[in-house]
């Protein structure tokens, strides 16, 4: 009976250290607000930045594809603005998101650093060409010249998107229902 004693207590004081040292997403939340010198705001937790990530990659994608395809090519300055402030609202939540995960240890917005810089690279593409032609273009040189950046860069990012969307659905990661 001693020898099974010490075996026991052992055990015990395993689990129970296991337990003081795990450390939850209030607690990396806290510890990152610490070292790092930030307040993050109430809302923002992984599950809203999952959220968050998801909508871009299923929801605004289709809306980004339906204007890419049927919208933009009318050289429209107002519905181009509107989907320019579109993405740039879509990336200042992304990206408050990204340096959440990031910060409290808990990945990236877009998997990993290379995939999200790619995606953020590839939005302020489409975002600059975008405010390039509403505030420099006229409607005619728009339609007759402008677009073919405009369209080009509109196609890499979906690629990039849909590239994205792809590996976390291979990776069990994404589930579309």
């Amino acid at each position: 009976m001693k020898n099974l004693l010490l075996p026991i207590v052992l055990l015990l004081m395993a689990l129970a250290g296991s337990q003081v040292n795990a450390c939850d997403e209030d607690c990396k939340r806290k510890q990152a607000m610490e070292q790092h010198n930030v307040e993050f705001p109430s809302y923002l937790n992984a599950k809203f930045c999952e959220t968050t990530s998801v909508d871009f990659l299923l929801r605004d994608y289709a809306s980004l594809e339906k204007y890419r395809n049927d919208r933009l090519p009318t050289g429209h300055k107002g519905g181009m603005n509107n989907i320019r402030k579109m993405l740039e609202q879509r990336k200042e939540w992304l990206t408050e998101c990204d340096d959440y995960l990031r910060l409290t240890e808990q990945g990236r917005v877009f998997y990993n650093a290379e995939t999200t810089q790619t995606v953020f690279a590839a939005i302020d593409k489409v975002t600059t060409e975008l405010n390039a032609l509403v505030y420099n273009g006229s409607q005619e040189v728009i339609v007759t010249n402008g677009l073919d950046i405009a369209e080009q860069d509109f196609d890499k990012m979906l690629t990039v998107l849909d590239q994205h969307k792809t590996n976390l659905q291979l990776r069990g990661q994404l589930v579309i229902r």
